[in-house]
């Protein structure tokens, strides 16, 4: 015996109907290597905002910064519903603190959000970009990264 229009649209109502929807996995290498891609993509509009002295470093920067073994693993979310997806929180922590090693040159750290994320006012992603800040690890690794790119060591 079936069950009836009537009762499946009861357990709609009431949210106990879920419809599981199987999605292609993607390896862990071809996702991170995806999340790559979108993160030069996203970052790209931000060159208006390059130190004149660094725009020549900017992409070899970035380029180190995604592929870097450190670094990486937190550019993909690993759990929650944005599993698989670029870590925008994280990448913003990044430029941030690029903002403060004067790669990018700003009045506020919200203008340059606004300018990544193509929006008018504070968002989700700035609001909570706190939780996913930078160890010191990784800040001293950027640090090392931007010296390198830069030839100064």
């Amino acid at each position: 015996m079936g069950i009836t229009a009537e009762e499946v649209l009861h357990l709609w109502q009431q949210g106990l109907l879920y419809v599981a929807v199987k999605q292609p996995q993607e390896s862990a290498d071809e996702q991170l290597n995806l999340c790559r891609q979108e993160a030069l993509a996203y970052v790209q509009c931000l060159e208006p905002y390059v130190n004149a002295t660094w725009l020549p470093f900017i992409h070899p920067l970035w380029q180190a910064i995604i592929s870097d073994e450190l670094l990486t693993p937190s550019l993909v979310h690993r759990k929650g519903r944005h599993q698989g997806h670029l870590n925008k929180y994280y990448l913003t922590n990044i430029v941030f603190h690029l903002k403060a090693l004067d790669i990018y040159q700003c009045d506020s750290l919200l203008e340059l959000h606004k300018t990544l994320e193509g929006v008018e006012q504070k968002n989700s992603i700035y609001k909570s970009a706190v939780i996913y800040g930078l160890s010191s690890q990784q800040r001293f690794r950027i640090r090392e990264i931007t010296q390198k790119v830069a030839g100064l060591k």
